[in-house]
């Protein structure tokens, strides 16, 4: 069964490539383009709202809009759309800036889509706190070497903070200075490390996570003649799938691992499958 939330994803991220609707972020839930989904048996209805750009006729955005996201959503899910209706709800001067996802046939210019990431690092707070960590690190050692006589000078100027201050070296500085600057490299590394896929693409406009390539293997593990049990575990580049039959080992382990092959053909990138068996 196809999920609601699945329709309305696709829904939107087919209207968002659309090169007249502009994208806005929401102050609170979502933004726009935005997507309602009803869903029955193998039947939908969807509402899409969306805001439009500046100089194109809006009856045409909406029409376009209405086609492309009944062919997407049929394409993709396999679901028959009974309506789409298409509700503008605000111009905008000029389109939102996105990636280039070239020009359709209908000569309208797309965006593409951006695959799902690992939620947001806390940069600000990385960048900062590392720094700020660094800092406290090469100060405590500095003061350190200071009163040991191999560094001459005031580290810290009196004058920074009042010259009744006076810092008095001690002999945790130099532990505590080095483990300082350690944390704020890791803090550093954490702040500017790329955010990791989440996600598996599973066409130009659809991404599941590792879990739901799982459980399609499973299903089709599961229809294979003499198979009686199937279950799978998936990471984004290796699937496991276990099943239990009574039949000829051989043949149940290659129909397994095709079946499985081809239910995820579409997905990228493509999972390392192994198949184990089990007697009934």
């Amino acid at each position: 069964m196809i999920a609601q939330r699945a329709v309305e994803r696709i829904a939107e991220i087919t209207a968002r490539r659309h090169g007249a609707v502009v994208r806005r972020d929401g102050v609170l839930g979502r933004g726009l383009p935005k997507a309602r989904a009803v869903v029955a048996g193998r039947r939908t209805r969807i509402e899409v709202e969306v805001a439009a750009a500046w100089g194109r006729p809006l009856e045409q955005v909406a029409a376009e809009v209405r086609q492309a996201v009944t062919e997407d959503v049929e394409r993709f899910t396999g679901l028959g759309v009974d309506r789409v209706d298409v509700d503008i709800t605000a111009v905008e001067p000029r389109a939102a800036t996105g990636e280039a996802g070239g020009v359709g046939a209908d000569g309208v210019e797309r965006l593409a889509a951006k695959a799902p990431v690992a939620g947001p690092a806390a940069r600000g707070f990385g960048l900062a706190g590392g720094l700020v960590l660094i800092a406290l690190g090469a100060v405590g050692i500095a003061e350190m070497l200071r009163s040991t006589g191999l560094l001459r000078g005031q580290v810290i100027p009196q004058g920074w903070f009042g010259r009744t201050m006076v810092v008095a070296p001690a002999g945790w500085l130099r532990p505590a200075g080095i483990a300082a600057i350690v944390v704020g490299l890791i803090l550093l590394v954490a702040a500017v490390k790329p955010r990791r896929r989440t996600h598996l693409a599973a066409g130009e406009l659809v991404w599941i996570r590792p879990p739901a390539a799982a459980r399609l293997a499973a299903d089709s593990a599961a229809r294979v003649d003499s198979v009686t049990a199937a279950s799978a575990d998936a990471k984004r580049r290796r699937l496991h799938a276990t099943v239990t039959t009574f039949g000829d080992p051989s043949r149940v382990h290659d129909e397994v691992r095709t079946a499985i092959a081809d239910r995820l053909s579409t997905v990228t990138p493509t999972p390392r499958i192994r198949v184990d068996l089990r007697e009934d």
